[in-house]
């Protein structure tokens, strides 16, 4: 009985130590010219630490987030590493998630179901910046100011602080993909899962 306990106190010490280590964040495939904090040309598999940002011009970069999730970034795109979360700052990006969903910033946080597929697009509109989230897969919880709009596949919304509770959720077709969503679910098919 008491190997038993001390054998359960060793591997709940040693479990408690990997769940307190912060995933890593690593820049895994780079097409074209991308940027890590203003030095071209980053080496596949650099490690991005808190507050990097990455930027692409004619580029396209793939970034993983330690727990399974990869976020595609497309041209003349940025995101920023925040507490190991990616912000999505400019341009477009696509989210596919592993095990654990994710969440992700782009105008206002955004949490994501685990096994899906999410695109962002940063765009302004009169003076404002607005982020288009659509849901390929999945789901998505977006926090309004009174509600949780709940966000399942084929469902879209353009997030917005100053709209508040009037943001409306619209449907598109699945279906219509663009050169983005098609690299990031070619990139995805390829790359192993951890």
């Amino acid at each position: 009985m008491g190997s038993f306990w001390f054998s359960s106190i060793v591997f709940l010490a040693v479990g408690s130590t990997s769940f307190a280590q912060p995933p890593r964040v690593s820049i895994t495939y780079i097409e074209g010219t991308v940027d890590i904090d203003g030095q071209s040309s980053p080496r596949v598999d650099s490690v991005l630490p808190e507050s990097s940002l990455v930027r692409t011009a004619k580029g396209r970069a793939q970034i993983r987030f330690g727990r399974g999730d990869t976020l595609f970034l497309g041209e003349n795109s940025s995101m920023r590493v925040r507490l190991n979360e990616p912000e999505i700052l400019t341009g477009s990006a696509v989210v596919i998630t592993g095990g654990l969903g994710p969440a992700v910033s782009c105008v206002q946080e955004v949490q994501l179901s685990d096994s899906g597929i999410f695109r962002f697009d940063v765009h302004r509109v009169v003076g404002e910046t607005f982020c288009q989230l659509k849901v390929y897969g999945g789901a998505a919880a977006a926090q309004m100011p009174s509600f949780i709009w709940v966000l399942t596949t084929g469902k879209t919304i353009d997030l917005n602080r100053s709209c508040g509770d009037h943001t409306p959720r619209d449907e598109f077709k699945v279906e219509d993909i663009d050169a983005l969503d098609r690299w990031s679910r070619q990139r995805s098919s390829v790359e192993p899962r951890p």
